[in-house]
């Protein structure tokens, strides 16, 4: 009778319990193999332990198996019962090649693939829900109130309502009133004196005014007992001794007291002039002074304004040329030579003899040709902006847009200045750098909002009485947001909701 064999293994499964003994599978190592067999044990089969192969140890192959040998019936004593584990399914170990130092083929991972995947899913179906509960925010937008700041830079020619008074053939000036001093119109400025004019006769009048000193401060000694004289005459000394002291340091008008002065000494001459009018010689010293100051005057013409404005005595020759009569016919070209300092032609013919006895600049507004450094800025005309003129004493003034020229590569900006109480320090001045700066209140919309129609830019409003389109002025848009101000502030203000294109 045959035991029973074991379904997972091919060899006899049962064995005596004397001669039970645990089953061990070894594979052997790559080196042990014989390579006319296959490493790999058949299906069913465990290939034989190391020691017991005939090709490694030369021995004769044993069987597997082996029937207990016989005993004598009865029943085997019995001392202690021992429970034999099982026969166990002993796993099998696959071969495994050495390493030969070279990488193996990786398997391909589409994990990254699918991650991306249904990310892109995932934002689609974020795109869509969006639109489907909230469409506001995709196709409409809300008014906002903003402001926009900005600066431009650049050369600047001044140029001013002003007139210059020139004569011919001068040989002295004396002026009546101050450098910088307001005068109306008919006010005597100037004294002008022809070439013909000599100096003697300003020495023959010198020498009258001595003698004329000398006979009073004769008579005024033996006046001793004159009260009003010597009241006069004490004013007088007092008077000087005010314009002595102020310009020692004392607080106080010198202008005024030297005005009191010529006053008092005025004052003492007409007495003079009333109380010794038989004395002969001093009338005498009289009628030659006068002479004298008629001889003088033939030679002299006294200047007046025709209008009210300021004075100055000191001229860059440009007057004629760049003046409020002539700033708009010139091109940027013509603006950078005047800056550089060349004088233009005029129609006005001057003489090469005449001299620049004063000129007049009337209180009116005045311009500034700015040539900007921005060239792609585009002014908007009748825009008010602030305007920083650049001097050892910076002023900043309103300047507005009258109008502008692009042309040889620069952009001429005119600016019209009303503010005439800051003429005073822009007098002297013709060429400058200036700084033009804006700061605008505006609304802000998105720059999709713009809708051109029949070539107006407007924004569509949304209103629950429907849509309504109304024009607006853009003075800046980058590509995203669009800076405007409504044509109808009443209609078009902060929260109101546009449609974007």
């Amino acid at each position: 009778m045959q035991p029973p064999q074991d379904p997972f293994r091919g060899e006899n499964a049962y064995q005596p319990q004397q001669a039970r003994q645990p089953q061990w599978t070894q594979v052997p190592f790559p080196g042990q193999m014989n390579y006319g067999q296959s490493a790999y044990p058949q299906p069913g089969q465990v290939p034989p332990p190391a020691q017991l192969r005939p090709e490694v140890n030369g021995v004769p192959p044993q069987p597997a198996y082996q029937p207990a040998p016989q005993q004598e019936a009865g029943p085997a004593p019995f001392t202690q019962t021992q429970q034999m584990p099982l026969p166990q399914q002993v796993p099998q170990q696959a071969y495994q090649p050495p390493k030969t130092g070279m990488p193996g083929q990786k398997k391909s991972n589409n994990r990254t693939m699918y991650v991306v995947l249904t990310v892109a899913v995932l934002i689609f179906a974020a795109v869509v829900i969006i639109r489907m509960v909230a469409p506001d925010q995709v196709n409409f937008a809300h008014v906002a109130a903003s402001s926009l700041s900005a600066r431009y830079t650049g050369d600047a020619v001044v140029v001013r309502n002003e007139t210059v008074y020139t004569q011919d053939g001068v040989s002295q000036i004396d002026y009546e009133v101050e450098e910088g001093a307001f005068v109306k119109r008919g006010e005597a400025v100037a004294t002008v004196y022809s070439s013909g004019f000599s100096a003697k006769e300003w020495t023959t009048l010198n020498n009258y005014r001595t003698q004329i000193k000398e006979k009073q401060k004769q008579l005024m000694a033996d006046a001793a007992s004159d009260a009003k004289m010597l009241n006069l005459m004490s004013q007088v000394t007092e008077r000087a001794m005010e314009v002595q002291r102020l310009v020692q340091g004392t607080p106080g008008s010198l202008i005024r007291q030297e005005e009191l002065l010529s006053q008092v000494i005025l004052d003492r001459q007409v007495y003079m002039k009333q109380k010794y009018n038989e004395d002969q010689k001093l009338i005498r010293l009289y009628d030659d002074e006068n002479t004298q100051l008629q001889r003088i005057s033939s030679w002299t013409k006294q200047y007046a304004p025709n209008t009210d404005g300021l004075v100055s005595f000191y001229t860059d020759g440009f007057e004629n040329a760049v003046n409020m009569n002539t700033y708009n016919s010139f091109s940027p070209t013509q603006v950078r030579k005047i800056y550089q300092g060349n004088v233009p032609e005029t129609d006005t013919q001057v003489s090469r003899k005449a001299v620049s006895i004063y000129r007049v600049v009337r209180q009116e507004p005045w311009v500034v040709l700015m040539l900007c450094n921005e060239m792609e800025w585009t002014p908007v005309e009748g825009r008010t902006y602030k305007l920083l003129i650049e001097s050892f004493d910076n002023t900043v003034v309103e300047a507005t847009v009258e109008s502008f020229t692009r042309s040889g590569g620069e952009l001429l900006v005119r600016l019209l200045v009303y503010d005439t109480g800051e003429l005073p320090n822009v007098l002297y001045m013709r060429s400058c750098k200036v700084q033009l700066g804006e700061s605008v209140n505006s609304l802000s919309v998105p720059s999709r909002a713009i809708y051109l129609r029949e070539g107006k830019k407007g924004v569509v409003m949304t209103t629950q009485g429907g849509e309504y389109w109304t024009g607006v002025e853009v003075i800046n848009d980058d590509g995203q947001t669009a800076h405007i101000i409504p044509e109808n502030p009443g209609a078009l203000y902060e929260g109101v909701r546009v449609r974007l294109f």
